[in-house]
């Protein structure tokens, strides 16, 4: 069945949605993206998304598009097309910069929006909840560089880096900075257990402000859990009890391995459980699109 897809201002079938070669984000990948998950026709952290977005936008100048206030309205009646309101989806939020030839002089070209709902492949979300194996990348990233900060259409870097884990036998690549330090996965964040503790990197890591980190955080101060945002260097993963991965679709993945470190899951199911509960509490609110 050929899906629906939503491209600036008009719903239309995915096989005739397209974009000018002449798009910015086409030929340079000047855009961001957002990725959500969506669960009984509930977009987990929308508001936060687009909060992400549209700084992201500020921060490359990109025009908004003026269909984005519309984002809930959108997403609800691509799930209905596309039989998603009652099943877990995985929704793509894609703007890029269009070209507009010809331009004026000093003229800003305007941003293209596209969203795009399809069902979310629960065996592999499945698959990476019962545990995951990441290695530490064998380049750094430098930290300072701003564009780690937002999530940009130029993303090759963590595509190449993610076959690189996999084809050496890995679901995930862990990426270190120029100081030594634990960034973030490929697509993923990443969070240590240490006596009870939580302990992720700092924003000024060099790491992408994860939406679901940001809801792990806030619920570990919900369920008193001590959680410490601290440089972490490699030598730390072998005192630690064990961690695990967290991004929009899988929510929480424990690590089986990390660094040829291996994680017995016995130890911090508990932990983890109590913070995965909080998934299902906050996911389906009474009012769905309050």
């Amino acid at each position: 069945m050929v899906k629906t897809v939503y491209l600036n201002n008009t719903f239309m079938q995915e096989d005739q949605a397209a974009i000018s070669p002449l798009n910015n984000g086409y030929l340079f990948g000047e855009g961001l993206f957002e990725t959500l998950r969506s669960d009984r026709g509930y977009p987990f952290r929308l508001a936060q998304h687009l909060e992400r977005l549209r700084s992201g936008l500020r921060k490359l100048a990109l025009p908004e598009p003026p269909d984005l206030n519309c984002s809930a309205e959108i997403i609800k009646e691509l799930l209905k097309r596309n039989h998603l309101s009652q099943t877990p989806a995985n929704i793509k939020m894609v703007v890029s910069r269009d070209s507009s030839p010809p331009a004026r002089t000093g003229e800003t070209p305007p941003s293209s929006l596209m969203i795009r709902a399809s069902a979310l492949d629960l065996a592999e979300i499945s698959r990476r909840q019962q545990g995951m194996r990441a290695l530490i990348l064998p380049w750094r990233r430098d930290q300072h560089n701003p564009l780690l900060s937002l999530k940009s259409l130029n993303y090759l870097e963590n595509r190449y880096a993610l076959r690189e884990a996999r084809s050496r036998g890995f679901d995930e690549g862990i990426f270190l900075n120029q100081a030594g330090e634990l960034c973030e996965g490929t697509f993923s964040n990443i969070f240590l257990i240490q006596d009870k503790t939580l302990l992720t990197p700092p924003l000024n890591a060099g790491i992408l402000p994860g939406i679901t980190r940001d809801f792990i955080l806030e619920s570990a101060g919900r369920l008193a859990i001590d959680c410490r945002t601290i440089p972490l260097h490699p030598q730390i993963i072998k005192t630690c009890d064990g961690a695990f991965l967290t991004s929009s679709l899988m929510q929480i993945a424990p690590l089986l391995e990390l660094d040829k470190h291996a994680f017995d899951l016995k130890q911090t199911v508990e932990l983890r459980r109590r913070l995965h509960r909080t998934f299902t509490e906050k996911v389906l609110p009474s009012h769905p699109w309050g």
